[in-house]
């Protein structure tokens, strides 16, 4: 794209605004039914309104609910690293000194990361996800914890996707009150009607809009006021700032869809059939009732205890009708439809079995993979549009502050890299060292027919892979030379011993030959 001036970027907005109309009738819809405490899209509502009284039955909340924490849980997990630095290069990865800043500078990113706001705010971004099937997320520098996350609402900013596939461009739209605007852009340069609302404070809210965009392998931040044709601020990026995965997409679509706009019918009629079964259930339990036209003394009470009059010699009594219902019936059509809910939420899927034998870490593993695969396609644009930007952000934060150690020499040359360590990269990790022990079990009666056997495999290679795949601290590990000088000094201890064992057996022999000599001249 082209730099663009105040004019150009106030059209483009109104631009976005007109084509994704569609976007925005669909998104209070889902948001209805599946996320109601975001339901403004559209309908805008003051805070502390209620947000669900047109909902009836809670399904798709709480499986969308239950989603996003699973998300949250097997990819950026707070409790346990969810990515590693590598160089991409094994043999690279292996040297001890670059395991030992790969290793360190991943704890720093992980510990920058739990020490802001990342927890509280990705869950937001996966709750969007599950529900709107779009997602976005501002990553600024920040003095006291050097990184800050921000996820915004859907109904506030606009995407422009390249012909690629990449989010090049996104605004953000908001309002700001005169304090706020001073506070963060300063007094200097600032309009004269927001300086004299900053004097007067009359509670006015000023249209801020945030346009970054790429431009000349750049990337461009302005802030400017379109109602007042002002720009506050810009400047360049070397990384987007904004994060916007998506669920999935459809081919000439900028926005994703997500399994709430997958399951919405669902929703929509099992909401329909709650609300039809609520009657059902008010007739059973307090139906409607028949009587003949005359005999009986009006009104009729119908409350407990109460007591009704009818003409004495009457055969005619008050029944009630309608009272066949089958609510049972009513039950179960609901119950299907909430079941097909929570498999297009995974909800099913990604719970482990309850109950039955306790199963190991192997097999825990095992089963959370089989369950994943389902979410393969979503995971894969998950790293690409979100957990590779993130760590790239927010490693490059950390490099411009200081934050980062120099790195060894035997780097030079190597780019950075990512390996996830979610729940299924550790599951496949695992299996490649299980696959290690396994030959090494199968070949062993071989090796004790033939020790020479052993020569086949490089068992220093083997124990650094195993110790890898299970994690443990390159700390806890000598260093190939601190190795290698062990076994010299075992080796010369060996040989110290081996030449004293020698020596006295010499001069043992010496003190035996003689005393035999000894002994022949006092015979002679």
């Amino acid at each position: 794209m082209k730099k663009m001036n105040i004019e150009q970027i106030v059209k483009l907005l109104g631009k976005l605004k007109g084509s994704r109309g569609t976007w925005e009738s669909h998104w209070q819809e889902v948001t209805d039914f599946v996320l109601p405490r975001k339901n403004t899209v559209l309908n805008k509502k003051s805070p502390g309104e209620k947000r669900t009284w047109q909902l009836l039955d809670n399904t798709a909340v709480h499986s969308n609910e239950l989603l996003a924490g699973a998300l949250h849980s097997m990819l950026t997990n707070p409790d346990s690293p969810w990515f590693e630095m590598t160089t991409g290069n094994i043999i690279t990865d292996n040297d001890d000194q670059v395991r030992l800043w790969l290793q360190e500078t991943t704890r720093d990113i992980h510990n920058v990361i739990n020490n802001s706001n990342f927890q509280t705010e990705v869950h937001e971004l996966y709750v969007d996800l599950g529900a709107i099937g779009t997602a976005c997320q501002l990553i600024e520098e920040d003095d006291d914890t050097i990184v800050r996350f921000s996820t915004k609402f859907i109904a506030d900013y606009f995407i422009k996707e390249s012909r690629s596939g990449k989010v090049e461009l996104i605004m953000h739209e908001a309002r700001w009150k005169a304090h706020d605007l001073i506070e963060e852009f300063s007094e200097k340069g600032m309009h004269r009607d927001v300086l004299k609302e900053y004097t007067e404070q009359k509670g006015t809210e000023y249209k801020v809009v945030h346009c970054v965009y790429e431009c000349a392998e750049k990337y461009y931040s302005v802030y400017i006021l379109p109602d007042l044709n002002h720009k506050l601020k810009e400047e360049t990026f070397n990384e987007f700032p904004y994060l916007t995965p998506r669920w999935s997409k459809a081919s000439g679509e900028d926005y994703g869809r997500s399994p709430g706009m997958s399951c919405l019918p669902e929703i929509k009629v099992l909401n329909k059939m709650n609300e039809t079964l609520l009657i059902g259930a008010q007739k059973k339990v307090d139906p409607p009732i028949q009587m003949p036209d005359d005999g009986f003394a009006l009104p009729i009470v119908t409350r407990p205890g109460g007591i009704n009059y009818y003409r004495s010699g009457s055969n005619d009594v008050i029944k009630p009708i309608f009272n066949d219902t089958n609510l049972e019936f009513g039950y179960q059509a609901m119950e299907d439809r909430r079941q097909r809910v929570r498999d297009t939420f995974y909800v099913d899927q990604l719970k482990l079995r309850q109950g039955g034998p306790m199963m190991t870490a192997t097999e825990v593993l095992q089963r959370t993979e089989e369950s994943m695969r389902l979410l393969g396609p979503m995971l894969g644009r998950m790293q690409s549009e979100y957990l590779r930007p993130l760590i790239n952000r927010v490693f490059n934060i950390m490099l411009r502050k200081g934050k980062i150690k120099p790195a060894p020499a035997a780097m030079k040359g190597h780019t950075l890299d990512v390996r996830y360590s979610s729940l299924i990269a550790k599951s496949q990790r695992l299996a490649d060292a299980q696959n290690i022990l396994r030959t090494v079990q199968a070949v062993a009666p071989f090796m004790q027919m033939d020790p020479s056997v052993a020569d086949n495999f490089n068992g220093d290679a083997c124990a650094r892979i195993v110790a890898g795949v299970y994690g443990f601290p390159q700390l806890g590990l000598r260093s190939a030379a601190d190795v290698q000088k062990l076994r010299q000094q075992r080796a010369e201890a060996q040989q110290a011993q081996l030449d004293a064992a020698q020596e006295a057996q010499e001069l043992q022999n010496a003190g035996q030959m003689a005393n035999i000599t000894q002994k022949v001249g006092a015979n002679g």
